[in-house]
């Protein structure tokens, strides 16, 4: 008798050969594959997540674009932005600064923050 069984991950691959092969990708493999986990968290929470759209480094933290996903009243879930984010720490704590739509995230930083960036900070 034929018994097909599925698995959702290979049986050979364990997580740690699975760290190691992530620690190999190139930028472009683990943005695919971080929206595979969003996909797979969203599944799995039954919630809306947001998704990062670009993410790059600024200053003593990150910039990142990002789609806000939201549940509706009538419990569909919509996508909102992209909208700029500062992620930094300050005081040994974790911060995220709301910066918004721009062309030039960076200048707002600046503005928010109260601080003029040093020289070369704004070139890419």
């Amino acid at each position: 008798m034929l018994r097909w069984v599925h698995y959702t991950m290979c049986m050979h691959m364990n997580t740690e050969t699975m760290v190691s092969l992530i620690e190999q990708m190139s930028a472009e493999q683990l943005d695919q594959l971080q929206q595979a986990i969003n996909r797979r968290r969203q599944q799995l929470a039954d919630g809306p997540l947001s998704t990062m759209v670009e993410r790059r480094d600024y200053r003593n933290g990150v910039l990142q674009l990002e789609k806000r996903a939201y549940r509706r009243k009538d419990g569909g879930i919509t996508e909102r932005g992209p909208y700029w984010y500062f992620h930094f720490r300050e005081g040994g704590r974790q911060r995220t600064l709301y910066i918004g739509k721009s062309d030039n995230p960076e200048t707002v930083v600046d503005e928010k923050l109260g601080e003029e960036p040093t020289k070369g900070e704004h070139d890419g």
